[in-house]
């Protein structure tokens, strides 16, 4: 699953953090989060329901500094979730708290469910995974990122790009069907200059070109895909708001960003803006900053159909529904479709293969949220499932079939 016209006056990122200083947890906004090795409890050879069948699976990534590891959930036909394993990703993330990689797209699924892929921040690589039958994973691959702190991840087709935040770089792979993964010659492009806050990268809809968001820079930059995996330069559009963060893009080629910032001496809602392709890979806007109803609008999963977004305020606790019109357009439906409880800060949201459930990780109480999805974009809130981590304590990035 899964382009601006008007650039406004924006502020640094250090004053929308001040801004938001007041939420029990920054989430999106703490990029300072502190490492901490990873010291988590869990029990590293937990396979619990291996080799039972589910009608889905969802995973997340422990992000931890001493070992980074994809912890898997099968998804019953109903949307609960049983824990099925804890994966060694053979590779180090960098600890931290709330959100630390700053990021969508940490960890993610090929269009066939077959693969999965995640960054490993702390090593600078990137780890493949084939995913079996039971849910559960076998490490295939681990590839160099190209570039320092990879945060996030696109694919298609035999190509993944890796998205460096620590030197805004953007790194092509190929993948062969089995999973394993081979560098690109020359296949690192460099972000425009001025790049700063490099957060979530993800295809276009006809994969032609992918697209970048930087947080601190307050702008999106597109670049062609070339028949040979390069990138070519990179185009750059003003944000039409503060902190340009995640997104995600509809079969019809309307990219929903979320943008977590505003002006921040009131410390307003975070907004969602929606984009078409422009000439000469600009990005045209559609709608300019729609008020998502809550603080810290961070992530954001759109549905099959292209007719709903899902926006996690993260800073309210809550995530919200969106209504995206034939023309591209948005219309905020309800800003607490769903809620989770103070404190638990829900991130990375995905949908369910026919987008029946809504999983969030939430960061603040170390769980996955599930929510049942109607026809008309509401959420009906299902029993939340702990990872096996506690809060606060680095998990990054949710993917879900």
């Amino acid at each position: 699953m899964s382009y601006h016209a008007q650039h406004r006056p924006t502020s640094s990122w250090s004053a929308i953090l001040a801004a938001l200083a007041g939420c029990a947890f920054a989430a999106c906004t703490d990029p300072t989060s502190p490492a901490p090795s990873d010291t988590s409890t869990e029990a590293t050879a937990d396979l619990g329901a291996s080799g039972k069948r589910h009608a889905g699976a969802v995973y997340t990534t422990t992000n931890g500094a001493g070992s980074n590891a994809i912890i898997a959930f099968g998804r019953a036909a109903d949307g609960s979730l049983t824990r099925i394993g804890r994966f060694p990703t053979g590779g180090r993330g960098i600890g931290g708290t709330i959100d630390p990689l700053v990021s969508q797209y940490a960890v993610i699924l090929s269009a066939d469910h077959r693969l999965l892929f995640t960054v490993n921040a702390g090593s600078n690589n990137v780890s493949s995974f084939q995913v079996r039958n039971d849910g559960t994973l076998r490490l295939v691959d681990v590839q160099s990122a190209g570039g320092v702190r990879p945060v996030s991840l696109s694919a298609r087709g035999q190509l993944l790009y890796v998205l460096n935040a620590g030197d805004n770089t953007v790194t092509g792979i190929r993948v062969s069907p089995g999973g394993e993964l081979h560098g690109i010659r020359n296949g690192t492009r460099q972000l425009a200059s001025g790049a700063a806050g490099a957060s979530t990268i993800h295809f276009t809809a006809n994969g032609a070109r992918i697209i970048v968001t930087e947080i601190e820079a307050n702008r999106l930059e597109t670049l062609v895909v070339r028949d040979n995996g390069r990138l070519g330069p990179p185009v750059v559009t003003p944000s039409t708001a503060a902190g340009p963060f995640g997104f995600d893009v509809t079969k019809a080629g309307v990219a929903v960003i979320s943008e977590a910032g505003g002006t921040p001496a009131s410390a307003p809602n975070g907004t969602v803006s929606s984009y078409r392709r422009g000439a000469g890979g600009a990005l045209n806007v559609v709608t300019d900053a729609l008020d998502a109803g809550g603080q810290a609008a961070c992530w954001v999963v759109v549905t099959e159909n292209g007719r709903f977004a899902f926006v996690a305020n993260s800073a309210s606790n809550a995530i919200a529904s969106v209504r995206i019109r034939d023309d591209g357009s948005l219309r905020l439906l309800d800003a607490t479709a769903g809620t989770s409880p103070a404190g638990a800060t829900p991130l990375d949201i995905d949908l369910s293969v026919g987008d029946d459930y809504l999983y969030a990780l939430e960061g603040g109480s170390g769980k996955i949220a599930i929510f049942a999805v109607g026809a008309g974009g509401d959420l009906s809130a299902r029993t939340a499932v702990p990872t096996g981590r506690g809060g606060s304590s680095g998990l990054q990035g949710i993917a879900a079939f």
